[in-house]
């Protein structure tokens, strides 16, 4: 039984401007005058946005997944890694695969598969530590930002 699912997923962030009182990031600001973490293909109109209580809250993060056959693997990004590795946590039975994840038509892909995999890894929560070998039944992804939560597939 194969089944495969793609999901396309636009990310944003948007944050209340905060200040920390050892860390004024105000005094550092890039040429371009365009937050580090903001891509510069993101649209001016979405830069800033202001509340229901009128406060403005400015854009500091964003990727707008322009570029087609953009990698995921560790390294090839400057923002994103897709991990490659098995998800034996609680029983589960998937593995992650970074070649689940690209860009397409200014899109991020993730897509999900079913169907065995035999994989071969290290599992440190063996009572006796070593390599396994596992049949995993779906290839899923995880997609990691540099100093983010990661981002699963469902």
């Amino acid at each position: 039984m194969t089944q495969r699912c793609r999901y396309v997923v636009g990310l944003a962030a948007l944050v209340h401007r905060t200040y920390s009182i050892d860390n004024d990031y105000d005094n550092f600001q890039t040429k371009s005058h365009i937050g580090v973490w903001v891509d510069v293909d993101t649209p001016m109109s979405a830069r800033q946005v202001r509340t229901s209580r009128g406060e403005t809250w400015d854009l500091v993060m964003s990727d707008e997944f322009q570029l087609d056959g953009r990698s995921f693997r560790p390294g090839d990004d400057h923002l994103w890694t897709a991990l490659d590795i098995p998800d034996g946590v609680n029983a589960a039975l998937e593995i992650y695969n970074s070649s689940n994840v690209y860009t397409k038509n200014g899109k991020l892909i993730n897509k999900a598969e079913e169907g065995p995999t035999v994989v071969t890894y290290f599992n440190q929560w063996l009572e006796e530590p070593g390599f396994e070998t596992r049949t995993m039944v779906s290839k899923l992804y995880i997609l990691c930002n540099y100093n983010a939560s990661p981002s699963h597939s469902s």
